[in-house]
């Protein structure tokens, strides 16, 4: 299939071809833009109550509950692993020329705006909505059937405007804003990336994600942060007001002239003082109110939100610590905040990055590239560098060098080429396979100087092959080369 030419750039980045072949309306100059409207709504209830488990209204209200005023440490939980997913640090392995290629497509992604970007809002409709994360895959052919030649581009597809199919070949329709008309998307063309993914064939592919899983103890909470507000201001709360020695148009004037006080005063939040007089001066006037909301017996506001935060990390995957330092009791030894780190590592964040990774390496990048995500620390480069130390010493003690086998030592079980596919197979961080691209357990009964001259010779003709292709480059086979020649020279001296 023809390599797809790359459009001059002109100093700026080299977005137009990319942008006609997307579905999306923000990616067709012609559409108008504005700025940011905003207005006032209202509404009976406090906005907390979602729709039951599932539909696309359902899904709309998890993103409006997720940024409602008040949800303070959800939006903190699901801000804290979007940054964390933002701040991965990538790399793509392979041929040099191809490796260049496919990074500048992905750190491009997004229409330009980046990677971060890009991950920043596949992430967040990974955590807030239940049918997940979608990335339109952008690239040449017919927009109704499959992508033809390689994927261009990577944009974010807005959750709200998706609606799965359960289809194989065409799993998602999108209601295009581009034209205002659904448009069935080809599997090739997209890649959804769903929590939970339901077992149930009738809901198609949906998830059921972070945010869902907290929305019963999200609920008690902002309850709470309700109480407290109508506690701390100085407007009435809700309940039974019990007046007695006051007669009612007394009550109501009183209340019409605080508020004309009020407005006069320019008083939006503290206000001047109410005041009544009894009617009989020997029965003093009384206002008892009975609320209609309060605290359980012995609540504790700190254990609530501890029990809420663990509750979060468990719906995320994550150690609590993620979210809240731990501010009190013992902090634990290091190997239990090491194990505890590696388990998180494992769960939550490692499900994430080994979907993103699949997603990359099976649906955008050809077989001679993969894509990882370098979230490695200095413990585990550690520790890998010793398990590859051990290895390699273990695997060399079988080796015995050609000058001390004439010393009387045993015959070398294995012959040099043999330990080098060996180290290849075992060690591929220190030793590469792609020159080994042969399997030496199969050769026929030679000496081993025999056998020896005859793997030298595949494992040259490979690199020849691996050059020609495009795989390595010619500062690579010129190494190998060289290397070769070398450990001739060194044979034929012992």
């Amino acid at each position: 299939m023809p390599e797809t030419s790359e459009p001059a750039t002109n100093g700026h980045k080299a977005l137009d071809p990319i942008a006609e072949l997307s579905l999306q309306r923000r990616a067709d100059e012609k559409q108008p833009t504005g700025g940011v409207f905003s207005w006032w709504f209202a509404r009976t209830d406090d906005g907390s109550e979602i729709l039951p488990y599932w539909s696309q209204a359902r899904d709309m209200q998890l993103r409006e509950f997720v940024w409602r005023e008040g949800n303070d440490i959800l939006q903190g939980a699901v801000s804290s692993m979007v940054k964390w997913g933002k701040t991965l640090s990538w790399v793509c392995e392979g041929p040099d020329r191809v490796v260049n290629r496919y990074q500048s497509t992905l750190s491009e992604s997004e229409f330009g705006e980046g990677w971060g970007t890009l991950i920043s809002k596949v992430l967040t409709d990974y955590y807030t909505q239940d049918k997940g994360a979608s990335i339109e895959l952008i690239g040449n052919g017919n927009p109704d059937g499959p992508i033809e030649g390689p994927v261009l581009g990577l944009a974010h597809l807005d959750a709200q405007h998706i609606v799965p199919t359960g289809d194989i070949a065409y799993p998602v329709v999108f209601n295009n804003p581009k034209d205002n008309k659904p448009h069935r998307i080809h599997a090739t063309r997209i890649i959804r990336l769903v929590d939970m993914p339901s077992p149930n064939e009738a809901l198609n592919g949906v998830g059921f994600c972070a945010v869902s899983r907290v929305i019963a103890t999200t609920q008690v909470l902002l309850k709470l942060i309700r109480y407290k507000n109508e506690k701390l201001s100085d407007m009435p709360e809700a309940g039974l007001l019990i007046l007695n020695n006051i007669m009612p148009k007394a009550w109501e004037d009183v209340q019409a002239k605080h508020q004309h006080e009020r407005r006069k005063l320019g008083q939006e939040i503290w206000s001047n003082i109410m005041t009544l007089f009894s009617i009989d001066p020997a029965q003093p006037a009384t206002a008892n109110l009975v609320s209609f909301a309060n605290l359980p017996d012995g609540f504790n506001e700190a254990e609530a939100t501890d029990t809420y935060l663990n509750i979060v990390a468990l719906a995320f995957g994550v150690d609590k610590r993620e979210f809240w330092p731990q501010s009190s009791g013992g902090l634990g030894s290091a190997r239990e905040t090491e194990v505890m780190s590696q388990k998180a590592r494992g769960k939550g964040k490692g499900d994430v990055i080994s979907t993103i990774e699949r997603a990359i390496n099976w649906k955008v990048l050809p077989q001679s590239v993969s894509f990882r995500f370098d979230f490695r620390d200095d413990e585990q480069d550690k520790l890998k560098a010793e398990i590859n130390k051990i290895k390699t010493e273990s695997i060399m003690n079988m080796w015995v060098k050609p000058s001390d086998r004439g010393a009387g030592l045993f015959e070398s079980p294995v012959s040099r080429v043999e330990i080098r596919q060996i180290l290849a197979d075992n060690v591929p961080d220190y030793f590469k396979q792609e020159f080994l691209e042969f399997d030496v357990s199969d050769e026929e009964e030679l000496t081993d100087t025999e056998r020896e001259d005859k793997a030298l010779n595949r494992i040259v003709s490979m690199a020849e092959k691996n050059y020609q292709d495009g795989k390595i480059s010619l500062d690579d086979l010129i190494e190998f080369r060289l290397g070769a020649l070398l450990d001739e020279r060194i044979e034929l001296s012992s």
